[in-house]
């Protein structure tokens, strides 16, 4: 009999951990992709004005798409990994989205905090001089994004593994 009980619940704590996790992973992502298109600052540098916004990086605005890509992928599974409770049969397919998702995740991660590296820090063998010293708010409110971006992808990867998990038992 609490075998029986035990056997019930499981799927159900199953689908509470993954519908929360997915939640979060959504409110991560879309505060880093709001944090980033929301970026700006204008600075005078010996006496020439310049702005700095998401939008003049390639790497930024990849990162922008990829997390509005996550936030779409991750919501479409919330909706799949309801299914996959009742269908145990969906279970691999969730595994497949969730580890492509992941995947987006660290790649658009990877490519913005290059690129915020190199504005931080710049690069002399290249001849590129950091600017955050001129636009510092700017390179904070990057850093903010680029620490939402990466705990998106944290709780990616733990679903990915608890869906792999999921997968393997139903």
């Amino acid at each position: 009999m609490m075998g029986d009980n035990e056997g019930r619940r499981t799927p159900l704590l199953n689908l509470g951990v993954q519908v929360s996790m997915r939640v979060l992973t959504i409110g991560a992502a879309m505060a880093s992709m709001w944090v980033m298109i929301t970026n700006r600052e204008v600075a005078s540098v010996y006496g020439i004005a310049f702005e700095a916004k998401y939008s003049y990086s390639s790497a930024f605005r990849y990162l922008v798409y990829a997390q509005i890509a996550v936030c779409a992928a991750t919501l479409f599974t919330l909706v799949w990994a309801c299914l996959a409770v009742r269908r145990r049969g969906l279970f691999f397919a969730l595994f497949f989205f969730d580890l492509l998702t992941t995947f987006t995740a660290i790649s658009a991660f990877s490519a913005a905090f290059a690129e915020g590296y190199v504005g931080k820090y710049g690069n002399k063998q290249a001849g590129w001089l950091p600017i955050c010293g001129y636009v510092h708010g700017y390179c904070s409110r990057v850093t903010i994004s680029l620490a939402m971006s990466f705990a998106s992808f944290i709780l990616l990867f733990i679903l990915t593994v608890l869906t792999a998990s999921a997968a393997r038992h139903y």
